[in-house]
């Protein structure tokens, strides 16, 4: 049984978040396109650890190639890190009650675009109706 989206949809708060604070990224829910840096996002709910607040597991999927399509490893896992300091300086920015980084930078293959990438995730405790 997969957990339904119980707390306020915090999607538009992070992908706003995030843009603001990466402006030399694209950052997206969708692979944003383009060869520059970019910033993938997924968010996956979960338990309900008090009756007004719901966890939520956000991912950051973070790419920066060089010249010759091959990963330049400094600079995403310096967008991770860049990234992940932008949430948690708003962890206590409603409807996120708190923020904690759970993994990352881990460095991780796309078999589609054929590069390393830095990944990531970041638990958040969000709150609900």
């Amino acid at each position: 049984m997969t957990p339904s989206l119980i707390g306020i949809d915090p999607s538009d708060m992070i992908a706003d978040l995030l843009t603001a604070g990466l402006p030399h990224a694209a950052v997206g829910w969708d692979m944003p396109p383009g060869g520059g840096p970019r910033v993938f996002l997924t968010l996956s709910p979960g338990a309900m650890p008090t009756p007004v607040t719901q966890r939520m597991t956000l991912t950051l999927s973070c790419y920066a190639s060089q010249p010759d399509g091959s990963c330049d490893w400094r600079t995403a896992r310096t967008l991770f890190a860049d990234a992940v300091r932008r949430l948690l300086a708003a962890c206590r920015t409603y409807p996120i009650v708190d923020a904690a980084v759970q993994s990352g930078p881990i460095r991780q293959h796309d078999t589609a675009l054929h590069t390393d990438y830095a990944y990531g995730a970041v638990l958040l405790t969000v709150a609900a109706r």
